[in-house]
């Protein structure tokens, strides 16, 4: 597996934030993707801020997201 081309399509997908473009990622490596519409979107924006590089706007979209709706920000 070339790292360096998952690492761009993960960031791609989840960046995007385009449902579609991130269940395409999930199926195409054997990620599980949840049924449930709220933890689909915790994973995703749980995913941005666990990314290094993710852009500010994001992460700072990502945080809001997470403490509206009542999710934890660590990833762990």
């Amino acid at each position: 597996m070339n790292i360096k081309k998952f690492v761009k399509e993960r960031n791609e997908a989840m960046f995007s934030l385009e449902k579609e473009k991130i269940v395409a990622y999930c199926k195409k490596y054997d990620v599980p993707v949840p049924e449930n519409e709220q933890v689909f979107w915790a994973g995703v924006y749980k995913s941005i801020l666990a990314i290094e590089n993710s852009p500010e706007h994001l992460r700072q979209k990502a945080i809001e997201w997470l403490d509206e709706h009542g999710f934890k920000r660590t990833t762990c």
